[in-house]
């Protein structure tokens, strides 16, 4: 590995399976510090422990990302820390299903509140941090569904494209100081959850039908888009959302 993360202090949200573990163990390769979060306990410490044997320095806790508080705490412990933050990922969103008339008012708040307002609320607290170091870069996660919505994913496809409007949106305020801000819609993606769905539901060969590579991305190839945002490499890129092998616009429903 090039080091392209030596020296930086990384926050990751939602690390404990996945694209979110896949990108922990990215930047760790990368040599950066870690300062992860995952609301399953015993999946927060399975990664930080495989980590920790590895040499890489590593701290956070388990905790609720849409908790303004615990998020308010989990940060000011990485400052305590480490003195800085240079990298904040945030990989938190839920999907429930229903047409948007048939949204119930719980299910739609739990989507927004866990798909937009943990982004929010870690960048949020974030923010005057790097704000104070004249630099940082933040990647949040979307979805395919934030660019075009979603049939039956009305309430996700709604967080999914305000993470893409509050990057833009920090791009825009805090580019002058120094800050980046972009976002990734990384396209069905071959997590333990998404193969177990597909099992169940008559194989991936439907779906991967649609998408623009016919295949599933793998949750290192995200993973990579992560790091080259996160990294010195993209130091003039702010504001865009890579996409990346999402649902093809031929494929929608009409």
């Amino acid at each position: 590995m090039s080091e392209r993360l030596a020296g930086k202090v990384a926050l990751i949200t939602g690390c404990a399976n996945g694209i979110g573990a896949a990108t922990a163990r990215r930047f760790a390769a990368e040599g950066a510090a870690l300062w992860l979060n995952d609301l399953d306990p015993a999946g927060f410490e399975a990664l930080a422990g495989e980590l920790r044997d590895a040499g890489v320095e590593v701290g956070g806790s388990a905790g609720d990302a849409s908790d303004d508080a615990f998020v308010r705490s989990w940060v000011d412990g990485a400052v305590a820390a480490h003195g800085r933050v240079d990298i904040l990922y945030c990989n938190v969103g839920v999907s429930r299903v229903g047409l948007i008339g048939e949204i119930t008012d719980e299910d739609w708040r739990f989507v927004q509140r866990t798909t937009l307002d943990s982004a929010f609320f870690a960048t949020r607290a974030v923010l005057p941090h790097m704000i104070a170091a004249g630099r940082g870069s933040i990647v949040c996660m979307s979805s395919g569904a934030g660019i075009g919505g979603q049939y039956a994913l009305g309430g996700y496809a709604a967080a999914k494209a305000g993470v893409i409007n509050l990057m833009e949106t920090v791009a825009l305020e805090y580019g002058p100081l120094g800050i980046r801000a972009n976002a990734v819609t990384p396209g069905p993606t071959a997590t333990a959850p998404l193969r177990a769905h597909l099992a169940e539901h008559g194989g991936e060969a439907q779906l991967v039908a649609g998408l623009d590579l016919q295949r599933l991305s793998e949750p290192e190839e995200v993973a990579n888009t992560v790091l080259w945002l996160a990294s010195d490499e993209a130091s003039n890129i702010t504001g865009i959302c890579v996409r990346s092998n999402i649902r093809s616009a031929s494929s929608r429903p009409v």
